[in-house]
């Protein structure tokens, strides 16, 4: 069968959609598929976007997130919907939505059901996926089949393990992959790392730290195989660990995303984030003493915050010599624990969910309006991602980190650009 994955672009520009990388939803599931045989075409829409009405597959596969499922159902209304299988975050906690605009919907991971699914033997409409337990039984993902994608790419990304035990109440992961940790071997993970010609490595699991004893092991074959350049996700915990943080040195990491998510240590326990600002900072000064860069990635908007905690996320950020952030809208992503409390209090004013993107407003906050959170949000982000912080950086020839924050203003300023429609936010 000839068969087409599509993963749908976001209504708004992200730095996640500059740097073009790829779901590796549809890539686990179009390497298995090509070795059953079957022709598999994947289409990034931010990447290479074609032309639907000349698309000759035989089956449709759209993979969307909350942000980007409005986006997914315009494109399966374009073909017939006995050709469309949904699935991906969105999907797979509102199936039911999902399963208007396709033939079927897959909940959760869709690695052991996928062949049955295409090749007919699963026909139910609504398909409960199958937890995959051993992860190194997965085919490694085929970039080749992401049409546009050009190898060597400037960054890629690999998953090593699933699952987290946290439990964030903003956060879905946990309602899709469980609370249990499930990890790759790190020989499972060399054998792809040593296939892989790319700029920088991207490790996106959610916690790429979270068994240390199994880290130290991949981190020895990386050393060994002299594979560096590459940036991961973590918590503040990995930096109590200073062995194996030396090892991601020696390794090669140049950059750790963490969710430090607030400077309000009422609105951490509000998220519960098992995490305080002492943490935080204590993180903050191990990462840059072993010259490792931060991505800070804060959530603004909890009944715990106000206006004032905006700029004191900036002033944070800066203070602490944070390399670059990310300061995302709480948003209350079906699922989650936020997004069940704010229904029940009725505080959530919309449901298009092109704006639960983490730089929109989709409900009412309790400290300050929608439109203070927003405008404030937007203009903390601007300060930090301005020319002039970004000439500076540039003349004082820290370049990674001028690049990004070029980036950053561009971004700001497409999206108040685009948004200026939304005048009960933006007049004033």
């Amino acid at each position: 069968m000839k068969i087409a994955f599509i993963e749908p672009s976001p209504v708004e520009s992200n730095v996640y959609s500059k740097l073009h990388m790829p779901l590796l939803g549809p890539l686990y599931l179009g390497a298995i598929l090509k070795q059953r045989g079957h022709q598999v075409s994947i289409f990034n829409e931010n990447i290479y976007r074609p032309d639907y009405s000349k698309l000759d597959a035989d089956l449709i596969g759209i993979s969307i997130l909350t942000s980007t499922s409005k986006r997914g159902y315009e494109i399966a209304k374009k073909f017939p919907k006995e050709k469309v299988i949904i699935g991906g975050v969105h999907a797979s906690l509102l199936p039911e939505e999902s399963l208007q605009y396709a033939r079927q919907v897959v909940i959760g991971e869709a690695e052991e059901v996928i062949a049955d699914i295409v090749e007919g033997r699963m026909k139910d409409p609504i398909v409960r996926g199958r937890e995959v337990k051993n992860l190194d039984s997965l085919p490694q993902p085929d970039f080749s089949l992401v049409k546009g994608y050009k190898i060597p790419a400037m960054i890629m990304p690999v998953s090593t393990s699933r699952g987290c035990p946290f439990d964030c109440s903003f956060c879905s992961v946990t309602k899709l992959f469980g609370r249990n940790y499930r990890f790759r071997s790190a020989q499972s993970v060399m054998q792809e790392l040593l296939t892989r010609r790319t700029g920088t490595l991207f490790f996106c699991d959610d916690n790429f730290t979270a068994h240390p004893k199994r880290t130290e092991e991949l981190l020895k074959l990386m050393m060994e195989n002299k594979i560096n350049n590459w940036t991961c996700q973590a918590r503040c915990d990995v930096a109590k660990n200073d062995k194996l943080l030396n090892m991601m040195v020696r390794a090669g990491c140049t950059t750790v995303c963490v969710g430090f998510e607030s400077v309000n240590n009422k609105t951490l326990e509000a998220y519960h984030k098992k995490q305080t600002i002492e943490d935080i900072i204590k993180a903050i000064k191990s990462f840059h003493r072993k010259k490792i860069k931060i991505h800070g990635m804060f959530i603004l908007g909890a009944d715990q915050d106000s206006a004032k905690t905006v700029w004191e996320t900036l002033k944070f950020a800066i203070k602490q010599k944070i390399d670059t952030i990310q300061m995302s809208i709480l948003t209350p992503f079906p699922g989650t624990k936020i997004c069940e409390e704010l229904e029940r209090e009725k505080r959530i004013f919309s449901r298009d969910w092109s704006l639960y993107d983490g730089q929109h407003i989709v409900f009412k906050p309790k400290l300050l309006s929608a439109r203070e959170l927003q405008l404030n949000v937007v203009r903390a982000y601007a300060k930090f991602y301005s020319l002039s912080n970004s000439l500076a950086l540039l003349l004082g020839l820290r370049l990674r980190n001028a690049f990004f924050r070029f980036m950053g203003n561009r971004i700001v300023k497409k999206w108040v650009a685009h948004n200026r429609k939304m005048q009960w936010i933006l007049q004033g």
